[in-house]
């Protein structure tokens, strides 16, 4: 497949195999991420269902995630929920565990009520993220390079 450097605008030949590494451009040695062919909507403007890209269903069924995701992220975001449904337990388990901590410790001090609303303003900050992206990059964001945060 062709694809552009992002430093010099050099179209290189790459092997697909290389698709989803991190390679340097041979001409100005800029590091630059290999994007992973997404295939083509069936229907142009339908990114949702498993069946909406014709090369990888898997990639379909992962997108489909990303509204529910927002939604919970922007309903239940303390508590990790949205993190669980892309697959992100490390990140689930740390909101999960300062939402609740602050909870029960709330009573007993005043300050543990800033970590479930930490994790409030962050969830509500990610919800906003994931419906804002294209397919394409929330795919390669929490699919491929598997950011746990933002």
């Amino acid at each position: 497949m062709e694809i552009e450097c992002p430093h010099c605008k050099t179209v290189l030949t790459v092997d697909g195999s290389q698709a989803g590494l991190v390679l340097d451009c041979p001409r100005c040695t800029g590091r630059f991420h290999v994007p992973v062919p997404m295939g083509k909507p069936r229907v142009p403007g339908t990114f949702f269902g498993p069946d909406s890209y014709e090369s990888d269903p898997q990639v379909g069924e992962f997108v489909e995630k990303k509204f529910s995701a927002g939604i919970c992220a922007l309903l239940f975001g303390m508590f990790g929920l949205h993190k669980f449904l892309l697959g992100l337990h490390s990140a689930g388990l740390i909101m999960l565990a300062v939402s609740l901590s602050g909870v029960v410790l709330t009573p007993c001090l005043l300050v543990p009520i800033f970590g479930p609303f930490i994790m409030w303003t962050i969830g509500l900050i990610e919800g906003i993220i994931y419906l804002s992206k294209s397919e394409d990059q929330f795919y390669q964001d929490y699919a491929i390079q598997r950011r746990q945060w933002f």
